[in-house]
């Protein structure tokens, strides 16, 4: 018919839907990383932290790698990566970072006031985040 578009001339208003939602996680995606860069230690900082290796090295190697730095392995956390590091070799976070480390942080600012859908955990879930053993 002369007056209609075929299907392939019309906008779909789904793409625009998608692209917008594409946009907001890169943006997302990209403030995150300033933002983990930026709450990460000085490569000076020692005492407790929060070290986070490459997913996929297994456990045997991180701990080889945390004691090779001068640091104490004090516990895993719930996710296989991180761990709880404690040592008073100046310099430390800079040598865990050396010894292949992603970062190290300090005790983390999350509380469960951010805890959105998910605010039936109880006070044991808090316990994740801190740095006591």
């Amino acid at each position: 018919m002369p007056g209609t578009a075929s299907p392939s001339r019309r906008s779909n208003p789904h793409w625009l839907a998608a692209g917008i939602g594409v946009a907001l996680l890169v943006v997302w995606l990209a403030v995150m990383a300033l933002a983990i860069r930026d709450a990460a230690l000085a490569p000076d900082a020692t005492g407790r932290m929060f070290v986070v290796f490459p997913p996929g090295l297994d456990d045997t190697a991180m701990v080889n790698r945390i004691a090779a730095a001068g640091g104490q392995p004090v516990r895993q956390t719930w996710i296989d990566s991180v761990w709880v590091v404690a040592g008073d070799r100046p310099g430390l976070a800079g040598a865990l970072k050396d010894q292949g480390a992603l970062g190290a942080y300090g005790e983390l600012p999350v509380g469960m006031q951010l805890a959105g859908c998910f605010a039936w955990a109880d006070a044991k879930v808090g316990q994740i985040f801190t740095l006591t053993p």
